[in-house]
């Protein structure tokens, strides 16, 4: 209240005392008490009138950032699958191989390098920066839509839970990595070092291979492993695809509502 009309409030209420009314002075009090507080709900309403601005910022922003990151995860899954299809191709081709060595004949290149790429294995980085940065800091309760929430915390739980499997994928491409030792020479070993370089290989370089290859009875047979861990991946990341697809949707609904 300005101090002006403090003043004046004051300068009646002495008035009224000199006079000695107290019919008017109890009336007066009344109306100053209510409007003492009717500024103070006044007051309260602009302070939770701000204090709502700033969480729907707060969530609007927070919203952001998960559509980024969920876009980046749908980025990097999709990744994987392609690469690990083109892997998958590769152990096929090995076993195909092993039976009819015809087939080197037609790609030499392609047989030698997939011996070195077939085994390994690409694991997706979901982006969890925001979530963890939310759940931290005890805020997740301004998304203020459950469904959205619960959508969210599902999605990240479902993420790091998934990741406790990875030790059996790694298993495998440990193990493909051990059996294949020997197979290519060191030359060509060093040349596979490099991803800028692009070497095309010779039939002769493919049949030295091939016999080395055609007698590791081990890393023959490790490849239908291989190409089983291929398709249960591809599986797997196919449902967190289409997951992550689910929340981004989800997120984007949700902002476009509380921005119109």
């Amino acid at each position: 209240m300005p101090a002006r009309m403090l003043r004046f409030f004051r300068q009646i209420r002495q008035k009224l005392i000199q006079q000695e009314n107290i019919r008017k002075y109890f009336w007066y009090a009344l109306g100053e008490i209510f409007l003492v507080v009717i500024g103070i709900l006044i007051a309260l309403q602009i302070n939770n009138w701000n204090e709502t601005q700033k969480d729907l910022k707060t969530e609007i922003r927070y919203l952001d950032r998960l559509i980024t990151e969920v876009n980046t995860d749908i980025e990097n899954i999709s990744r994987a699958i392609t690469t690990d299809e083109y892997r998958k191709e590769r152990a096929l081709f090995l076993i195909n191989a092993s039976k009819d060595k015809s087939l080197i004949a037609e790609n030499p290149s392609y047989f030698i390098e997939s011996i070195e790429y077939a085994g390994y294995t690409s694991t997706p980085v979901i982006s969890n920066q925001t979530f963890e940065e939310i759940k931290s800091s005890g805020k997740l309760s301004l998304i203020r839509n459950e469904e959205v929430r619960n959508a969210i915390s599902v999605y990240y739980t479902n993420a790091e839970n998934r990741n406790q499997y990875r030790f059996i994928t790694e298993d495998l491409q440990l193990k493909y990595l051990d059996y294949r030792v020997g197979i290519l020479d060191a030359k060509q070993q060093i040349t596979m070092g490099s991803f800028r370089e692009k070497i095309e290989f010779t039939s002769e370089d493919a049949e030295a291979v091939y016999a080395r290859f055609i007698e590791r009875d081990e890393f023959v047979s490790w490849l239908p492993y291989i190409v089983q861990s291929k398709v249960r991946t591809y599986e797997t990341y196919d449902g967190r695809l289409n997951v992550a697809r689910e929340l981004k949707e989800t997120l984007e609904k949700e902002l476009n509502r509380i921005t119109k």
